[in-house]
């Protein structure tokens, strides 16, 4: 197509066409330009449409424009018709819901066919005040917890609000602290929209306690008030020492057993268990110190561990064990337990303190003695005992008269005949070797139930280490614990397992039932 051809084209576009209506005239008026609004109000603008030409407007809409605003709702109508000469008026809601304050720049228009006809208006939001306050604290405290008390505002307002917060706290209506806090500004984005201020009261005593907070902002009062109390549990303990273990039991009022009471027995930090009792094993005697906190109340007590000594006397074939106190006092009812190259034989210690071994149920040479007692310490020795010697029977000898001058030769003297008996003392050096060394070598396991308890003691041969220790047991057992070692409960079973004692150590396992 030639360059002819396109102007041709162009102007035929710009005649008009004949037979074809010229667009109405109108003529849009608004009597109010600025309007103002809180959030929550609907505003009514208020138009006047003319038709100024000679032409009739069918189907005009009216409507306001403006930018996309969360909280702002715009409105349209539609003019059916409007005849030359004709004017009408109409009003056109703006609803506010709550968008951010500020000045938006709007518009009215008319739209007929291909015609936009457009009248600037502003809108000036205002800002509305409206925040809430809180304090955030729990109802209850024990006696020895720190206490935080947390104070609240958000805004929910269209717009930066400012103010001032204070607060006051009572003890038993007496005020222990108060303070202001001035020039607090809240923005409506989050999380600028929020502000909190914690007040720390450390181990506060017990009793009950008001906390007051009073805020202004934007012209607007609150005041909020909330209460807690710091109690104090009635707690009551034992201490007790038995078979070789310093327990601690913390007790209710109802007589149960209270969970993670915080105990120091001699510098050993612990916390009682699910049944109120915490334990360490006592290796010396001597007073130990235990300190308990309960519930912020500190007390202090003392347990005496004391310790057997033994001493022991052979008379032929009896051995007396002597046990005494570190006074010297005789101690009775101490079980007394003796291995010997032969055999292991027990006894118990009477109101003296003294106990008897018969030594041909152990046999002769070293013996391995052991006192055990649930209110001692026990003591343990190797002595050795001889085999007393039996009398030997002789035979009177003969004497015959001589004569003077007679002399009768003197017959030489044969050796006696002893048969087997150094046989017999070879073997019996053998079997008593053999057997001292088992018991110095061996190690030594006792398991014994009190009560809804069950405890094993494991101790290491005292000449060497113990590697790679295991025990097993069927027991229906709640919880399970150890000095040394782990444990575990499986498949109705107890487990204990350590990797190495030295030589004489001991470790405990104690099962709860």
């Amino acid at each position: 197509m030639d360059k002819r051809a396109i102007v041709l084209i162009t102007i035929l576009f710009l005649l008009p066409i004949s037979g074809v209506s010229a667009q109405p005239s109108l003529l849009l008026e608004v009597t109010q330009k600025s309007f103002e609004a809180k959030p929550g109000e609907t505003i009514s603008v208020p138009i006047t449409l003319s038709n100024i030409g000679n032409e009739t407007a069918e189907n005009i809409t009216i409507y306001i424009s403006g930018p996309l605003v969360e909280g702002l709702l715009y409105s349209q109508d539609v003019i059916k018709k409007l005849e030359p000469g004709e004017k009408v008026e109409k009003t056109l809601p703006i609803y506010i819901e709550n968008p951010k304050a500020g000045v938006y720049d709007l518009k009215v228009v008319a739209r007929v066919g291909a015609v936009l006809i457009e009248v600037p208006i502003s809108l000036r939001i205002l800002t509305k005040v409206s925040y809430s306050i809180d304090i955030d604290v729990k109802d209850r405290y024990l006696f020895g917890e720190d206490v935080a008390v947390t104070l609240k505002v958000s805004s929910s307002s269209n717009g930066i609000i400012f103010g001032d917060v204070s607060y006051e706290i009572y003890r038993e209506n007496v005020s222990i602290a108060e303070k202001s806090i001035h020039n607090i500004f809240l923005y409506p984005e989050y999380p600028k929209n929020r502000w909190e201020y914690v007040i720390f009261l450390p181990k506060p005593d017990a009793g009950k306690y008001t906390v007051v907070m009073r805020t202004r902002f934007g012209g607007i009062s609150k005041t909020i008030t909330k209460s807690f109390e710091v109690y104090q549990r009635k707690l009551r303990y034992e201490t007790k020492f038995e078979k070789g273990i310093i327990y601690v039991r913390v007790l209710d009022e109802g007589g149960n057993g209270v969970e993670g009471i915080p105990v120091t027995i001699e510098g050993t930090e612990l916390k009682t268990n699910s049944y109120g009792i915490a334990f360490v094993e006592a290796k010396e005697p001597g007073t130990y110190h235990i300190t308990l906190n309960l519930d912020g109340k500190i007390v202090e007590t003392f347990v005496e561990v004391k310790k057997l000594f033994m001493a022991y006397e052979q008379r032929n074939e009896t051995l007396l064990v002597y046990v005494r106190d570190s006074a010297g006092k005789g101690i009775g009812n101490v079980t007394i337990e003796a291995i010997g190259p032969i055999g292991k034989t027990y006894s118990i210690t009477d109101e003296n303190g003294t106990a008897v071994i018969d030594l041909n149920e152990t046999g002769f040479g070293s013996i391995s003695l052991k006192a055990e007692s649930d209110r001692y310490l026990g003591a343990e020795a190797i002595v050795t005992v001889k085999e007393p010697k039996k009398p030997e029977t002789e035979t009177p000898t003969q004497t015959t008269s001589t004569p003077i001058n007679q002399t009768t030769p003197i017959p030489p003297v044969k050796p006696k005949d002893y048969g087997n008996l150094p046989l017999i003392l070879v073997l019996s050096a053998i079997i008593f070797g053999s057997t001292s060394y088992l018991a110095l070598f061996k190690p030594l396991k006792f398991e014994e139930q009190l009560d809804k308890y069950y405890f094993v003691k494991v101790r290491a041969p005292r000449l060497r280490e113990l590697r790679n220790f295991r025990y097993e047991k069927a027991i229906n057992a709640v919880d399970a614990r150890a000095t040394k070692g782990k444990v575990a409960i499986e498949d109705g079973k107890v487990i204990w397992e350590i990797d190495k004692l030295e030589p004489g150590e001991e470790a405990f396992l104690q099962v709860i039932l």
